[in-house]
């Protein structure tokens, strides 16, 4: 089998909005689940999930960007959304760790699930974080502690609970790790 390394390629123009600005990226005031420390709820009406954020990321941010991969049996370029969820404090000068959420349709999934769809150059595919009828939602692999950005430590240990609920008030159950 011939190996095929894609790097992927984040859109150099991401759009970045604050949280309040669009009624898709605004967090949720409706009441959710309680979760130890989670006191903000980013809820995305537009894919159908809610997202539980630290107390400490109110006034957070959405950037959205692409995924891109390649499907293997042929070379064809393939493209999906990728939402960044950015810590308020972030800045250029000093950027903490964002979450990275890949969304996928089902079909896509499923080839990259098969492993004739590549999304990234890492030897391991996306950590999937939970799925409704439409979408599922997948952390990039080597997505945290690659670089030196603020909070990636803090963000690691508040990841290993499942903090993604789709549909809204859903929690799916935890991940298991991608081994290599």
């Amino acid at each position: 089998m011939k190996f095929l390394s894609v790097f992927p390629v984040l859109l150099a123009c991401a759009v970045m909005q604050p949280a309040r600005a669009n009624a898709q990226t605004a967090p949720a005031q409706a009441p959710q689940p309680a979760a130890p420390h989670a006191t903000i709820v980013y809820h995305n009406t537009q894919y159908g999930f809610c997202f539980l954020l630290p107390s400490s990321w109110k006034g957070y941010m959405i950037v959205s960007e692409q995924w891109n991969g390649t499907i293997l049996s042929s070379g064809q370029a393939v493209h999906g959304p990728q939402l960044l969820i950015r810590h308020p404090g972030w800045t250029q000068e000093k950027p903490y760790q964002d979450i990275p959420l890949m969304i996928f349709t089902l079909a896509e999934w499923q080839q990259v699930a098969a492993v004739t769809m590549s999304v990234s150059a890492a030897p391991i595919g996306p950590e999937e974080l939970g799925q409704n009828t439409k979408y599922v939602f997948a952390l990039p692999p080597r997505w945290i502690g690659f670089t030196d950005d603020i909070g990636w430590q803090d963000l690691e240990s508040w990841m290993e609970q499942n903090r993604l609920q789709a549909p809204c008030g859903r929690t799916a159950p935890l991940p298991t790790k991608n081994i290599p």
